[in-house]
């Protein structure tokens, strides 16, 4: 993403694993974290590798998490969740020999990291691969953490809503292009978010809140009518739309609750306690919009049309005299 320095995109070639894993090296050290290098290395070099051999392009290495507890992610367009297996051969990616990651290379990833797991999008876009690298070989390997949208919703044990009291919200003139960069933004944001959750309950009972909504969104996301026409228009490349969203009549206060949520953490852990940054004005003003929209229309407003760009602009450089 343009607003996340710490974002390394790559092709699906071998060359690719020396470049990953020099650029994390290169990130830990910005970061005061060289302690944490070598680990990274060898296991980012892992994850690389699965990705050449077994997934789908566009192919990105992430480093995210805090000064703390620094995460490394590896994305790619596979739905198939990493797995640890018996047997195991060698890959020759010319100047870089390596473990095949579905074989011997996931035990390396986890004899070198505190922890390490796999998100599936909820959307079928890929999945996320990641680990948070230790300052040496663990003598027994940790397990893996397959986070799945559908089973954290399926606990929560809710039950759908009455289409009786579904509610009508209209998006008139919604940024296609500007709004695919804010709904990725948005997973990235939420899985951060929950694995701070994860890690550091007590100290960020920010981002535990954060992340029960986030799974309160999806839930209600996934009751929604109306949503196909957003995707479809998002692969046709349009660049307006106008929606008709049916919806669940918790939706108005859930957005309005996530609204507050994101400008707190923004506020307290964007690029303080955590790496990432805050997403750029344009799509601040997006998200305001957006979710501002669940709200007033829910208290018995008409909808008001998006007026603000259509795409990611990017910061203007000035010249220093």
């Amino acid at each position: 993403m343009p607003w996340n320095k710490r974002t390394l995109a790559l092709p699906a070639t071998p060359p690719s694993v020396r470049l990953a894993r020099d650029w994390v090296t290169s990130v830990l050290r910005e970061i005061g974290r060289e302690d944490l290098a070598e680990s990274a290395r060898l296991a980012v070099s892992e994850l690389v590798t699965n990705a050449i051999l077994h997934a789908e392009p566009p192919m990105t290495v992430h480093v995210r998490g805090t000064v703390e507890h620094p995460r490394v992610e590896v994305t790619d367009q596979s739905l198939v969740p990493p797995q640890r297996r018996e047997s195991h051969h060698l890959i020759d990616l010319g100047d870089d020999l390596s473990w095949s990651t579905m074989g011997r290379g996931l035990d390396l990833v986890a004899s070198y990291s505190e922890r390490w797991g796999a998100d599936i999008s909820a959307t079928g876009t890929g999945k996320v691969v990641w680990f948070e690298p230790s300052d040496g070989i663990r003598e027994t390997p940790v397990e893996g953490e397959v986070f799945d949208v559908d089973g954290a919703i399926a606990r929560l044990g809710l039950t759908p809503v009455d289409p009786s009291d579904m509610l009508e919200i209209r998006l008139l003139g919604m940024p296609v292009e500007l709004f695919s960069h804010l709904r990725r933004h948005f997973h990235e944001l939420g899985r951060e978010l929950r694995l701070l959750a994860l890690s550091e309950p007590e100290r960020f009972p920010l981002a535990v809140e954060f992340s029960e909504t986030f799974l309160q969104v999806e839930y209600e996301r996934r009751q929604v009518a109306g949503i196909e026409a957003l995707d479809e228009a998002i692969d046709d490349g349009g660049e307006t739309v106008d929606l008709t969203y049916v919806t669940p009549p918790t939706a108005p206060g859930t957005m309005r609750r996530l609204a507050e949520l994101l400008r707190e953490v923004y506020d307290q852990l964007s690029g303080r306690v955590l790496l990432s940054t805050r997403p750029p004005d344009d799509l601040v003003a997006l998200q305001e919009w957006y979710l501002g929209e669940f709200a007033r229309q829910g208290a018995g407003e008409q909808p008001v049309r998006w007026d603000g760009p259509l795409r990611l602009r990017l910061p203007v450089r000035r010249e220093v005299s």
